[in-house]
């Protein structure tokens, strides 16, 4: 193959592709790093244990091209298991050197890396630690090991990750882009027949997401805090949108906060719809402040479902709700990675200033704005030691 042919051959192959290169010790925690994949947005392309003489290649191709940075006293063994993986919606690494320029296609799969090697080594001795795997994580490098280890699978690989690209593509003209992390859906501002609206094409293989977001509106159509879907495609939704006004209403502002309190009366709308859907039989996890929006003609409305599942049971009471309280072991459905965390304490205490407790039943708005204020002492702790103290000495001095 001539160079010019090798370099359209690499300007055709997609972006987001990588090549996780398992090695023996790491072989345990497969199951852990196709979860982890998936949690982060990748879709699996190819998955298969490496025969003796593919490992050997793979070895001194390793050995020849080296990763800087990764230095451990033992590398793990040798290459023992292949994943390919597409990521329709890479990240690029951010760097001011052009010597690292385009070293490295997609930011997430190193993060995916990290995660997996501190959980092999969480409980090693510093003489015994390793590095589980080898990533080729740029096009180059990714295609040029696949045409070494499986050149027949090579067509197949491409044609996959083209047909999920394709199937992430918005379907109407794009004003903005207003997605966060990206794992599970973009979200963006899109012309929808000559209005603005809100858009949410969601990653292929995560239909499941969408399905959720849907059967939220069906079964809280009664609730007026429930945002409204207004087109429902076989990858995307198309949402009404909202004038967010949120800030406008969150009150008295605790100090060293970026936000002030949830006025008592959305906490009596979020705990109507959290005991709707529970009456139902589902339970809103990961329902938290930053789901909320005040629409100043509209009201309060809710724009994420993406997690609303069956809970265990339909519960007339708000007590053990999925949302405000630790997700139990034995639940098996879809989970954020807070969900086993006190999501009330550490999401929802600093907008509701409230104890758990007092949120559960309908008490007298007075009694509650009460406590409120006694709960402005420990909020502003909690302020405090975010910020630091010397950042509040530089204020003082300033």
């Amino acid at each position: 193959m001539t160079s010019r042919q090798k370099n359209n051959e690499q300007q055709e192959w997609p972006a987001g592709i990588s090549v996780f290169l398992v090695r023996e010790r790491g072989l345990a925690y497969l199951d852990n790093l196709r979860r982890l994949l998936d949690s982060y947005g990748f879709n699996l392309l190819c998955d298969l244990p490496l025969e003796e003489e593919q490992c050997q290649v793979l070895a001194q191709r390793i050995q020849d091209e080296g990763q800087k940075g990764d230095v451990w006293p033992d590398s793990g063994g040798q290459p023992a298991h292949l994943l390919v993986v597409h990521d329709v919606h890479p990240m690029k690494e951010v760097t001011s050197s052009k010597d690292n320029a385009g070293r490295i296609d997609n930011v997430r799969v190193l993060t995916v890396k990290a995660k997996i090697r501190d959980k092999v080594n969480h409980a090693c001795p510093a003489r015994q630690q390793c590095d589980p795997m080898y990533v080729f994580c740029n096009r180059s490098q990714s295609l040029a090991s696949l045409a070494t280890i499986i050149p027949q699978r090579i067509g197949e690989i491409r044609q996959a990750a083209q047909r999920y690209n394709a199937a992430f593509r918005t379907p109407y003209p794009v004003l903005a882009d207003l997605s966060k992390q990206l794992c599970r859906a973009k979200v963006e501002l899109v012309d929808f027949h000559g209005t603005e609206a809100i858009c949410k094409t969601f990653r292929p293989g995560r239909e499941r997401y969408l399905e959720r977001e849907v059967n939220a509106r069906e079964l809280g159509a009664s609730l007026p805090e429930v945002s409204r879907l207004l087109e429902v495609g076989p990858h995307y939704l198309v949402f009404e949108r909202y004038a967010n006004r949120m800030e406008h209403i969150l009150s008295p502002r605790v100090p060293f906060s970026h936000h002030g309190l949830l006025p008592i009366w959305t906490i009596e709308r979020v705990r109507a719809v959290i005991l709707h859907y529970r009456r139902l039989g589902y339970e809103c996890i990961d329902l938290n402040p930053q789901d909320l929006i005040y629409d100043p003609c509209q009201g309060l409305k809710i724009i994420d479902f993406e997690f609303l599942q069956p809970g265990m049971d339909e519960i007339q009471s708000l007590k053990g709700n999925y949302a405000w309280y630790e997700v139990p072991l034995r639940f098996r459905g879809d989970l954020p990675p807070s969900a086993r965390q006190n999501s009330y304490r550490q999401h929802w205490f600093p907008y509701t200033g409230l104890p758990r407790t007092l949120c559960l039943n309908e008490l007298p708005r007075p009694f509650l704005a009460m406590v409120r204020s006694a709960a402005l002492v420990p909020l502003t702790l909690d302020g405090l030691r975010r910020v630091g103290w010397r950042h509040i000495q530089r204020f003082v001095r300033n």
